[in-house]
């Protein structure tokens, strides 16, 4: 999302990115890393968050894009919902936001090697196909809208 508003400048009318997180996390983070200066200090940090803040495998990656647009003279809407919930690998459990990062950067890695994507250096991720993406055998993760979330009894 970091330059798709550039991409798109001067060609839709609004673009909003969020992310979900609880109350205030965007003030505290700020006022560790800045107000502290903590962010000069990362093995400190790292410690402070690890000591204070349980660590889950219970996260659900939420993805929701809508358009609104005119075609064939009709006000249209389309939307696309994606859950991605933590899933039992290699005899692990990873966590939902382990396994979209990792599968993401695994399957642009992939489609580099096997001449999917032709251009080196630096990509803004709309110039990648999407549906070449959710076809690569790591994309593949992103298109399991009903997939069962792990026990974790």
């Amino acid at each position: 999302m970091g330059t798709l508003c550039e991409t798109l400048e001067g060609q839709v009318r609004n673009l909003n990115y969020k992310t979900l997180r609880y109350p205030g996390h965007q003030y505290l983070m700020k006022f560790l890393t800045n107000a502290l200066g903590l962010s000069n200090r990362r093995e400190l940090l790292q410690e402070i968050l690890e000591n204070a803040i349980p660590m889950t495998k219970q996260d659900v990656i939420v993805i929701f894009c809508s358009v609104n647009g005119w075609r064939n003279g009709y006000l249209e809407q389309i939307s696309d919902v994606r859950k991605i919930y933590p899933i039992s690998l290699y005899g692990e459990i990873w966590s939902a936001i382990q396994l979209t990062t990792s599968a993401s950067l695994c399957a642009v890695l992939d489609m580099y090697l096997n001449g999917k994507i032709i251009q080196s250096g630096f990509l803004k991720q709309e110039q990648i196909s999407l549906d070449a993406f959710l076809a690569n055998r790591f994309g593949w993760y992103y298109t399991q809208k009903d997939r069962t979330l792990v026990d974790f009894r």
